[in-house]
């Protein structure tokens, strides 16, 4: 469902069920191949909050340099976790790897997330996983530079991110 104003969140909240799995993976296959998949979450007025993400299925296909992320075993998590919430949770971006300690988006992985927010007509959160750091961002529909949201804080919960 497409945001009626489509004004920025003030903070993106990536809960610790969400992040853990995420930066185990990526360390797992340091060096070896990119790794990814998709942010499931919600949308609760001035945050987005991700709440789950998905790991690289065997349809998915990663080398050193690159990620390709098939729509198949991801779209089906997306869609089960969409019914069981009541039609509340929601795709709300991606994440992939890099091998760099401190990751930056490639031209081609501002090229794609043109594309996917321009296809869903909403904002996306997409995080960039390195060795030692992390980059996060959201694309609006129609905008060319997505807006940066680096880490406030850790809690119990997971981590804050705000707009830079």
């Amino acid at each position: 469902m497409a945001d009626s104003d489509n004004n920025p969140p003030s903070a993106i909240l990536i809960a610790h069920t969400a992040i853990e799995p995420i930066l185990a993976d990526a360390a797992r296959y340091a060096g070896r191949s990119e790794r990814g998949g998709i942010f499931l979450g919600l949308r609760r007025g001035p945050h987005l909050e991700i709440k789950e993400a998905t790991l690289p299925t065997r349809w998915d296909r990663g080398t050193m340099f690159a990620f390709h992320r098939a729509a198949a075993g991801h779209r089906a998590v997306a869609l089960q976790r969409w019914r069981k919430s009541g039609r509340v949770m929601d795709w709300v971006g991606e994440w992939h790897s890099h091998p760099e300690r401190f990751p930056s988006p490639s031209s081609i992985d501002l090229r794609n997330w043109q594309q996917i927010t321009k296809s869903r007509g909403d904002q996306m959160a997409f995080l960039i996983v390195g060795y030692e750091g992390m980059w996060l961002g959201l694309c609006r529909p129609n905008c060319l530079k997505p807006i940066r949201y680096v880490e406030a804080e850790r809690s119990d919960a997971g981590i804050a991110f705000l707009a830079q």
